[in-house]
């Protein structure tokens, strides 16, 4: 608890208790049948089940920051929450864990590691309201806005310059 992660693998059970990757795991198998943690997925703990849903989707595929609708729910630019959280990755991925589908679209990785409108915070990389709605005109998607008045229209102008050209004229649309 004090390491301020909800999510634990195998490997940081090992480094947090000081013990060899099979004791570590075998610990974790010993502590969720005792009910003192949960297995969310193969290789993929938390205390309870009030862990944190962005941290896990960070964890299952790295590296990778939560986009999409998930962001914008989150800033509150969206007010339509939704049991699938999208993120940007390297590679296409999916995975259900529980009643969510964590679902990663790959980016160019020029695009990708260029780190302007993402932040992390307590650990979990999310993007920034206007970088999500780059993300979403990359990938072709058409993003839910409810309260326009939270976008900051300065950066989201200037982070298009990063986008495509096709990303770009969206942009210059939504402004």
């Amino acid at each position: 608890m004090e390491s301020g992660r909800s999510i634990f693998t195998p490997l940081d059970l090992r480094l947090l208790w000081g013990m060899s990757e099979s004791s570590a795991k075998m610990s974790a198998v010993r502590m969720v049948e005792k009910g003192l943690m949960i297995r969310l997925a193969a290789g993929y703990y938390a205390l309870n089940q009030r862990y944190n849903p962005h941290e896990l989707a960070n964890r299952l595929a790295a590296p990778s920051y939560v986009s999409f609708q998930a962001a914008l729910f989150q800033a509150g630019v969206n007010f339509q929450a939704r049991r699938e959280i999208g993120s940007v990755a390297t590679r296409n991925h999916k995975k259900k864990v529980g009643e969510v589908i964590y679902t990663y679209t790959a980016m160019k990785k020029e695009l990708f590691f260029n780190g302007e409108g993402v932040v992390t915070r307590e650990g979990v990389s999310i993007a920034l309201p206007e970088r999500a709605i780059l993300d979403s005109f990359y990938f072709g998607y058409l993003p839910d806005i409810d309260d326009a008045g939270k976008l900051n229209k300065t950066l989201l102008a200037k982070l298009s310059a990063l986008y495509p050209k096709t990303v770009q004229k969206k942009a210059e649309k939504l402004l």
